[in-house]
């Protein structure tokens, strides 16, 4: 059973906990499940998450849209497809909704472009 489960909020609201006690307990109960986070999930998410979360590096808005969308691209062709192809259930901590609040309202940036 392929599933694509993402969970959103505002900081500290407990998503990364849920999708922790959600996947143990799937797997508990026999399932494939793949638990993953945006930004990372992948050597270019990670180095993604650093620049714009962990570094001092200014970013502007539009580049910043633009290493998410790439973070992206690379997460869902390497972990989430793949992961989705043989019948996983994957569980994101964050992913679009998340993309459209920070670098779109926060930074911003028009969200219909």
């Amino acid at each position: 059973m392929s599933l694509f489960v993402t969970f959103e909020g505002t900081e500290g609201s407990g998503k990364s906990t849920q999708v922790r006690l959600l996947s143990q307990r799937l797997r508990d109960l026999g399932y494939d499940v793949v638990a993953t986070r945006e930004p990372g999930g992948t050597s270019l998410g990670e180095a993604v998450r650093e620049i714009v979360l962990g570094s001092n590096i200014e970013v502007s808005a539009e580049a910043e849209a633009y290493l998410m969308t790439a973070a992206r691209a690379e997460h869902v062709r390497q972990v989430i497809r793949p992961a989705l192809a043989r019948g996983a259930i994957v569980l994101c901590d964050r992913f679009v909704d998340s993309t459209l609040a920070y670098q779109g309202a926060g930074r911003g940036l028009p969200t219909d472009e």
